[in-house]
């Protein structure tokens, strides 16, 4: 039999003057002071927490061979209730102890999973960085024991408002994931993964979801809006006075009909044919750049810093991801043997892979100096920020650098007659749905190659 007694019962409550929906009552200061701080964060309101005191009730059930079960309820029904149906689960020995999950948060588990499953990665890692934004939420403050499917569809639909549907579905399909694992692995008791697919609904696929971005075969330069930098300098050289004009030579170079890959190297290798300078310059100046254009410019392989022409180049060739090439070091690469060997260490599924080199490839790599264990001694943020100035210089727009591995992807389903699932080995998709995405079709090439299909 349960045992009911009447002792004092504090409670602490949020409160949000602006958003009443968001107001709850947590049995601990701590977990209200997380969630009060969680609101803080995520809508900047004033958020305050509130003690209250009151007489409540103390349930406690003993049994032989059981551990001491007790909680405490502001009302006495609400108590009954829970003993109830505790000893209807203990007589059907269908009895789960809910302790672990009254103790854990939301938060609780993605920091653990974190620790214990994405150890090893980096902050730029996307489960890692996701983890980081769903903490920040009031929902990563809900104990376990109380958390329903409507908390987190709350959260997606607060969440699509700020991001696309895309993201909120992989933010969704990491919760369900993180939740599958406390059941099965951390002990910890749930009716159901209040996450999963078939009790919140993902968002519906919108266009832009997925990325179909190829390089064009003839580019043609876009001014996209000027950056805050460039506002500035044309606003100093406005007040100046002072005309600048770019090299005219290289501007009849750049003029002629390239392609989109041929204008995103060269800015990457050339930045200083985008460089602007004066227009009106004394005699000296003048007879100084001569004597410098005179002068043999240092070779770009042989210059230090980010060879970001390399990577994109090499991006292109081989379908590598920027983390991979970032980490990639000298004793993976068999020149000799045409391949690389991927230890699942830098690899994103952590699985081992082989990639081929083609001889462009392999030119890159002989180009290289070999001054440390690293094959571009560089990391992935310096490279992030070497390709957004290179995208800049060539007016390149809607362009990442992730979008090479489509390009790469989508030459080795038109340029090589390996079959699927090979392509799959080289590119590291082991998903054949998610291979699909990344080959992005150009009408004219499929068509033609379809013609000369018939025998």
């Amino acid at each position: 039999m349960a045992s009911f007694q009447k002792r004092p019962y504090t409670s602490w409550r949020v409160h949000c003057a602006t958003d009443t929906s968001v107001n709850k009552t947590y049995d601990s200061e701590s977990a209200a002071l997380a969630a009060a701080k969680c609101l803080i964060e995520a809508l900047g309101a004033d958020v305050k927490v509130k003690k209250f005191s009151s007489l409540g009730w103390q349930v406690r059930i003993r049994r032989k061979g059981l551990p001491t079960l007790s909680k405490n309820f502001a009302r006495k029904d609400q108590a009954e209730d829970w003993a109830n149906q505790r000893e209807g689960e203990i007589a059907k020995r269908q009895f789960i102890d809910y302790k672990p999950a009254d103790r854990t948060t939301l938060g609780d588990l993605l920091r653990r999973y974190a620790k214990d499953r994405r150890a090893g990665c980096t902050t730029q890692d996307p489960d890692t960085a996701r983890i980081g934004k769903i903490c920040k939420h009031s929902v990563a403050v809900i104990r376990m024991s109380v958390l329903q499917s409507s908390d987190i569809s709350s959260y997606r639909e607060e969440r699509q408002k700020l991001v696309k549907g895309a993201t909120v579905t992989k933010e969704l399909e990491l919760l369900s994931r993180v939740i599958s694992v406390a059941r099965c692995d951390w002990g910890i008791h749930l009716a159901a993964n209040v996450a999963s697919g078939s009790l919140v609904r993902r968002p519906e696929a919108e266009d832009g979801d997925s990325r179909d971005r190829r390089l064009a075969e003839l580019h043609t330069a876009r001014h996209d809006a000027p950056s805050a930098r460039k506002v500035v300098l044309e606003a100093r050289r406005k007040q100046s006075g002072v005309a600048f004009e770019t090299d005219p030579d290289t501007d009849a170079l750049l003029a002629l009909p390239h392609s989109e890959q041929q204008a995103l190297l060269r800015a990457c290798r050339y930045p200083h044919w985008f460089t602007e300078r004066k227009a009106a310059v004394t005699p000296a100046t003048a007879k100084a750049r001569l004597k410098r254009a005179a002068e043999p410019r240092a070779k770009a392989r042989l210059q230090a810093g980010c060879r970001i022409w390399a990577i994109t180049s090499f991006a292109i060739e081989t379908a590598m991801r920027r983390g991979e090439i970032v980490k990639l070091r000298w004793n993976h690469v068999h020149a000799d043997a045409g391949y690389l060997d991927l230890p699942g260490s830098i690899t994103k599924n952590r699985k081992q892979r082989l990639v081929p080199l083609t001889l462009r490839a392999k030119r890159i790599l002989a180009t290289l100096p070999c001054a440390s264990d690293q094959v571009f001694a560089t990391n992935a943020n310096t490279v992030k920020l070497a390709f957004k100035r290179a995208l800049q210089r060539a007016r390149c727009t809607g362009l990442r650098l992730h979008d090479l591995r489509h390009e790469a992807t989508s030459r080795l389903f038109e340029r090589t007659t390996l079959r699927d699932s090979e392509i799959g080995d080289v590119t590291g998709h082991t998903d054949p749905r998610s291979l699909q995405r990344y080959y992005n079709k150009r009408p004219a090439e499929f068509v033609q190659r379809f013609r000369e299909s018939f025998k």
